[in-house]
């Protein structure tokens, strides 16, 4: 977990109920030079659909939404249902079991209890802090990147029986469970203009849009001093224009009260996400605060207010990771060669990698002389495979040396490979041949062919000899001893001959197979063809060949 206000942040975000809003969401908090804006989404615990719910993170990782998650239960009549501490484990492992867009997971826990309907219908804030301590801990434990986020109170709800004020509830809540204070690691505010969600965007204090401010200034004179991000997940002005509103702004008003918002009030160092309610609401009870209109594809116009607000770039921390099938590089290679390595990359992270946002090979530790050139890296989503190639050539030294691969993204580098390498002299091949059933003899104009894995031709030694029954071929650059090369010899006369082998340092000794002097017509085969050549060859010639 890391401080959010450390790095670049887009402060502007969304609340929304359709996770099929994810699109219009992106093109309204990362417009106007914003990137990574913030999406407030409800989870309730009969929703806990692993794969639903990986695919959504997934999906909000593609758009560069951070997920700010409000965990809920379930109605139960005309209320919430209290949540039970033994579901805290159950909740932490289901989150937990999910990759996260970016490092930070963002939990809120519960809503509003300080509205007896959000807490089964009673008032009782001491519950409410023994409940959330066990639930912040069970996350915490399960790992350190939650961060974990209060219930936002109703800030203008008095204490008429069906609800409790704000302060009253929070100093019962320091009262009864101050440790709670000590484990949240940020401030969740519903900053509601009111009166009836109409209020001045200049208006300040309880009730106001700069409800978060009194909160922090209330919890500082209870001596709750810790440092805590704010996180306004819920605040907006409701409008005149949905079937049952009771707004009176026009939508136009609204819109202009959130410019003046943004200029103002929201504009506060300490703020880390507002996501104003509501993206889209199709029917009654939040019909008039839905930035949608009803039954249609067209937004109401603080929408495009709110779209052309100037944003920030934000750069989220992600854990990247990523692992190859088989080492890229081998453990030695030979000096002044060329290669060209590749090998599968699985990407364990959080981060997409792909070239458009510049991730490349790099390559470090590498002698002088020793060059490199790599491939652009492939399009990999979570746990995607893709190969990733690189191209060298080694210098002259010999010698041992330690290198690193990684990926690379601006100053950020991911180690994927970290090995001691080593360089050595080209080695060579002595291959044991038998022409015939004949004895060792000398001949000339020999051909040897060699191959890698994938039938590439690596090098080609031609007018090579046969002395005692052996050719020796020097020179072998561009190869890797302890892989396997397919070797063929060619002589005049002689069927071909080829061996799989696998190359050492040094000399390797292949004994290839009889060669058999059955190529009458020198073509490489034995065919019909032969059948001329072979009538018009001197007997004692192709005698002497076999025997």
């Amino acid at each position: 977990m890391y401080d959010p206000l450390s790095i670049p942040n887009n402060k502007f975000g969304i609340h929304v109920a359709e996770l099929s809003d994810l699109k219009d969401a992106q093109a309204l908090v990362n417009s106007n030079g914003g990137d990574w804006g913030y999406v407030t989404i409800v989870i309730q615990d009969g929703d806990k659909n692993k794969d639903k719910w990986q695919e959504v993170f997934n999906e909000m990782r593609r758009r560069h939404l951070i997920p700010i998650v409000r965990i809920a239960t379930h109605p139960e009549g005309a209320a919430w249902k209290i949540p039970q501490k033994e579901d805290a484990n159950r909740w932490a492992d289901f989150l937990n079991s999910l990759v996260w867009p970016i490092e930070n997971r963002y939990v809120v826990l519960f809503n509003e209890p300080n509205h007896a309907k959000e807490w089964g219908n009673s008032i009782n804030p001491e519950e409410y802090a023994d409940v959330a301590l066990i639930y912040a801990r069970t996350f915490r434990a399960k790992s350190s990147d939650f961060f974990i986020l209060p219930a936002g109170l109703d800030m203008s709800a008095a204490s008429d029986g069906n609800a409790l004020e704000a302060s009253e509830y929070i100093k019962k809540m320091f009262a009864s469970t101050p440790e709670f204070f000590k484990v949240i690691d940020g401030w969740t505010s519903h900053s509601y203009p009111n009166p009836a969600f109409s209020g001045s965007p200049f208006a300040t204090g309880k009730g106001t849009i700069a409800s978060f401010q009194w909160e922090i200034q209330f919890l500082n004179s209870l001596g709750i001093n810790k440092k805590l991000p704010i996180f306004i997940t819920e605040t907006g002005w409701i409008h005149n224009q949905a079937p049952y509103s009771r707004g009176i702004l026009t939508p136009t008003t609204v819109g202009n009260n959130m410019v003046q918002a943004a200029s103002g009030i929201w504009n506060d160092s300490r703020i880390v996400a507002i996501t104003p309610f509501l993206l889209s609401y199709q029917g009654s009870p939040f019909d008039n605060f839905s930035w949608k209109k009803i039954n249609s594809s067209e937004f109401y116009p603080q929408y495009d207010q709110y779209q052309k607000l100037i944003k920030t770039k934000g750069k989220p921390n992600q854990k990247e990771s990523y692992a190859v099938k088989e080492p890229l590089f081998p453990d030695t290679l030979v000096t002044n060669s060329t290669y060209t390595l590749t090998s599968e990359l699985t990407n364990t992270g959080q981060g997409i990698l792909n070239a458009i946002d510049e991730y490349e090979i790099v390559i470090d530790g590498l002698p002088e002389g020793f060059t490199y050139l790599s491939e652009a890296v492939p399009t990999l989503e979570l746990s995607e495979k893709g190969n990733v190639t690189v191209h060298i050539k080694t210098s002259t030294i010999e010698g041992t040396f330690p290198i690193t691969v990684s990926i690379r993204k601006g100053q950020k580098k991911v180690l994927v490979e970290e090995k001691q390498i080593k360089l050595i002299p080209p080695p060579t091949i002595s291959l044991n041949v038998q022409l015939g059933w004949t004895n060792p003899h000398d001949t000339e104009h020999g051909l040897v062919l060699i191959y890698d894995h994938t039938d590439t031709l690596l090098h080609k030694f031609q007018d090579c000899s046969v002395k005692r029954g052996t050719i020796s071929v020097t020179g072998l650059y561009n190869m890797i001893p302890g892989k396997s090369y397919r070797i063929v010899v060619i002589l005049p006369y002689y069927l071909p001959r080829q061996q799989v082998v696998i190359l050492n340092e040094g000399k390797t000794t292949v004994f290839i197979k009889r060669l058999l002097p059955l190529d009458f017509n020198k073509d490489g085969a034995l065919n019909l063809k032969d059948l001329p050549s072979l009538l018009f060859s001197k007997p004692n010639e192709v005698i002497t060949r076999i025997f």
